[in-house]
């Protein structure tokens, strides 16, 4: 063989390499279409202490209108089914207005979703007054402690109206009002007669020197519901002296009563507000009265109207003072609201919300 002939020239390693790498980057290129890494997926984000609250005051006002429906389905008197009926229909606008079920788009982490651990169980007349008197405490503590003032005054007006329904239910059935539940929040809200004596002072920032805060030359706004709401009270208790003076002696006696009782709140609030004695107090020495006070008819409207004005103060007074100093003014509304019924007004579904507190017509 000649010598210029030699064999063929072998790969070299580094050729080899690239060769090798080549191949490996064109697999996986191709499997590449099948790879996915793994995200997980979206989670609901954490509620905060607003929608807490909210979130809470909609599952028990759902579960009371379920119950209140249930129970009126069966065999129940006319007094009764009405009340039930109110129940139902309260409690559906309740969840209304408090903005319904919080849904966030996101599917269900799972088929079998536990219910709300506050949403009891109703099978009869018995477990909805139960029910109705431990949600009324729990949003009464809820309506005290929210951050957000205006949801606290509504939810203040849902704890008010189901406690009112509450009390209309255990009238009509002859059953015992039940005391919260143990562990139910609330346990500590004031009976009505607080509202009679000297509420709780509703901001640090109040003095008793005209109810100004030390940081600003304007009166606080815990402040100014409180002095509205003494001035509610004064209005009330001028009139129901003007109405005694009218009646005869069956009705002068109950009409001073009233007028004691009003005199004595406005005073309590007057003070917790700062303005006893001062150029602030916003009280007067009369008030205008309605036309036509000499109609039966006028005359026997205007109690109804006082209540009213006090339970929209009231609710004002909720929502103008801090979390947790609350309770008095939710008392003041219980109170009001309850007296407004005893004078004749229609239940409605959000006491001390004239925007929202109309009465429901079949």
């Amino acid at each position: 063989m000649p010598s210029h002939l030699t064999s063929p020239s072998r790969p070299r390693p580094a050729r080899r390499a690239r060769v090798l790498t080549a191949v490996v980057a064109c697999v996986l290129a191709l499997a590449g279409c099948g790879v996915r890494l793994e995200t997980p997926p979206p989670a609901e984000p954490s509620p905060d202490a607003i929608e807490q609250v909210r979130g809470r005051t909609v599952a028990d006002a759902l579960a009371l209108a379920g119950g209140a429906t249930a129970v009126a389905s069966g065999a129940v008197d006319d007094p009764v089914r009405a009340v039930l009926d109110d129940v139902a229909a309260f409690s559906a606008r309740h969840a209304e207005e408090l903005g319904g079920v919080y849904d966030s788009g996101l599917p269900d982490p799972s088929p079998s979703a536990s219910p709300s651990p506050t949403a009891s169980v109703v099978t009869d007349v018995t477990a909805l007054l139960a029910a109705l008197v431990d949600d009324a405490a729990r949003a009464t503590t809820d309506a005290d402690a929210v951050p957000d003032p205006e949801l606290a005054r509504l939810v203040a007006s849902v704890a008010v109206a189901r406690d009112a329904l509450a009390e209309r239910l255990a009238a009509v059935t002859g059953l015992p009002r039940p005391a919260p539940a143990a562990g139910v929040d609330g346990d500590d809200a004031p009976d009505d007669a607080t509202a009679t004596s000297e509420p709780v002072a509703p901001s640090a920032t109040a003095t008793q020197d005209g109810g100004t805060s030390p940081d600003a030359g304007e009166p606080a706004p815990a402040t100014q519901g409180a002095a509205a709401l003494a001035l509610a009270h004064d209005e009330a208790a001028w009139a129901f002296t003007v109405l005694a003076a009218r009646s005869s002696d069956a009705t002068r006696t109950s009409m001073l009563e009233e007028a004691a009782r009003h005199r004595a709140a406005s005073d309590a609030w007057a003070r917790t507000a700062g303005v006893t004695g001062r150029p602030a107090d916003p009280r007067r020495a009369a008030y205008a009265l309605p036309a036509g006070l000499d109609d039966p008819a006028t005359a026997q409207a205007l109690p109804r109207s006082l209540e009213q004005a006090v339970a929209d103060a009231s609710a004002g007074a909720v929502a103008s003072a801090p979390a947790g100093a609350r309770l008095d003014a939710i008392a003041s509304l219980r109170t009001a609201t309850a007296a407004a019924v005893a004078w004749g007004a229609a239940p409605v579904p959000f006491p001390g919300m004239p925007e929202l507190a109309t009465a429901l017509v079949p």
